[in-house]
């Protein structure tokens, strides 16, 4: 089984800003990413207004 790829720190902020500010749902933003949306949601608890 392979690994997941790696995002840098950058992109990963970007993507859950992008959520955070209301412009695109998880869900879209995992899509257009190809990345799970379980990533993104532990991506967010970290950053200062996530969950």
């Amino acid at each position: 089984m392979s690994r997941p790829p790696q995002f840098p720190v950058e992109d990963k902020l970007r993507i859950v800003l992008s959520v955070l500010v209301g412009e695109m749902t998880i869900a879209e933003v995992a899509r257009r990413n190809k990345i799970s949306e379980t990533s993104i949601g532990k991506w967010e608890g970290p950053v200062p207004g996530g969950r």
